[in-house]
């Protein structure tokens, strides 16, 4: 692999394990790359899904060179959305993206994945992220708390309330929550 796609280890409590981290739209999805390479540090391997939304925020040749790998944008008839990693993790997640699953709606690459991993009892970690006023929207707030009812998998990551925005939680607190999920 080439010198520049390597991480420096700063531990292996996610050796062995694949995580797909799934990129939604928003601002917060500038921060995906730090959160890969985090994920790489602790010994995972990392398999990006991003929406085209998240793609209007942050390059996917950035994706690319964080996982060392190709990011995965849309279905194909390679089966991809067939969840075959270890563990789910939607940062950041939008209001659309949460409610979606809710409904179980499996309309682009990070729903059909998350509908793979459910029916498979794999963890699925949502960090949402978004304006103050579309996280307390009453839909929202209801399917925050009713989704890890109905799929005891999922575990929501409570998001940075500042400045009137529902704000990704630090990288590390992403990354502890994960290797705990284990």
């Amino acid at each position: 692999m080439n010198d520049d796609l390597q991480v420096e280890s700063v531990g292996d409590r996610l050796e062995g394990k694949t995580v797909a981290l799934c990129v939604t739209g928003g601002i917060a999805s500038v921060e995906s790359v730090k959160l890969i390479r985090h994920f790489r540090r602790e010994g995972a391997e990392v398999n990006v899904f991003a929406t085209p939304e998240a793609l209007k925020f942050i390059g996917k040749a950035a994706l690319e060179w964080a996982a060392a790998k190709p990011v995965i944008t849309e279905l194909s008839g390679l089966a991809e959305h067939i969840c075959t990693q270890d563990i789910v993790v939607i940062a950041p997640a939008t209001i659309n993206t949460v409610n979606a699953i809710a409904a179980g709606i499996a309309g682009n690459v990070v729903t059909t994945l998350v509908a793979s991993a459910l029916g498979q009892k794999t963890p699925v970690l949502i960090a949402a992220t978004g304006h103050h006023s579309l996280y307390e929207n009453p839909i929202f707030q209801r399917n925050l708390k009713e989704l890890p009812k109905v799929a005891p998998a999922i575990t929501f990551i409570p998001p940075k309330m500042e400045e009137g925005k529902a704000k990704l939680p630090e990288l590390k607190q992403i990354v502890e929550a994960s290797i705990a999920s284990f």
